[in-house]
């Protein structure tokens, strides 16, 4: 199964998903994607609560996607619930679709996201993927709570791990690629993208790949992470 998560930086989305299923993907995570006309078992849609921007989940090739009640309606739609499933009776998994912004604080969000979700993680596998804009690696050391961090050992708690990290075995904050150029500068490389997967997937066979040549960089600050993963 491929995952591609991609934030897309808004602007005109039909030549977007043109070069985004050039990656043939299996499942992809948008941030930062414009609202669709209609919605369907192969395209969710979880606007920001400040504009028509929002988060595209979309799935190809016989996977289906279903909504998952949504825990408060007064939760942002930073980290949104989908029920992954494919084939007629093949497995199924949920996903937690991620994209922080425009919450004021990107940690909080993400935490509370987590929190709200937090028995879905337990139930069965889950994949955990997007745009967080924030790492461990932004936490600042004299912090009392270090929020990103906790937040990411609540992903290692439920047998999740980031499939960059796993793949290239790099700690958080030692990366060698980065998935966003702030101001689409190179000299201001970020890594804040991940993909989370079950560790169980990732023993299996994982390969992983960022997409991050010029015609990718003329579209977006941000670049594809491509996760193959065996479920």
């Amino acid at each position: 199964m491929r995952i591609v998560t991609w934030n897309c930086c808004r602007g005109p989305f039909d030549k977007k998903m043109a070069a985004l299923e050039s990656l043939q993907p299996d499942i992809a995570i948008i941030p930062e994607a414009v609202a669709p006309e209609a919605q369907s078992d192969r395209l969710r849609w979880f606007p920001s609560n400040a504009s028509r921007l929002g988060i595209q989940v979309r799935a190809f090739n016989g996977y289906r996607l279903a909504r998952v009640r949504k825990a408060s309606v007064e939760l942002p739609n930073c980290v949104s619930p989908v029920r992954v499933m494919h084939g007629e009776s093949g497995a199924a998994f949920s996903l937690l679709a991620v994209w922080t912004w425009p919450a004021p604080s990107y940690s909080r969000a993400f935490l509370n996201g987590l929190a709200a979700y937090a028995r879905l993680l337990k139930r069965g596998p889950t994949i955990v993927a997007g745009d967080f804009n924030g790492s461990p690696f932004f936490d600042r050391p004299t912090a009392r709570v270090k929020r990103w961090g906790a937040g990411f050992e609540q992903l290692h708690a439920a047998g999740l791990v980031s499939a960059y990290h796993r793949h290239h075995d790099v700690a958080y904050g030692r990366e060698v690629h980065a998935t966003h150029h702030f101001l689409r500068k190179p000299e201001r490389p970020f890594h804040i993208d991940f993909c989370f997967v079950p560790q169980t997937w990732a023993e299996q066979g994982l390969a992983v790949q960022l997409v991050n040549d010029e015609a990718w960089r003329r579209l977006s600050d941000h670049f594809p992470l491509v996760v193959d993963v065996a479920p």
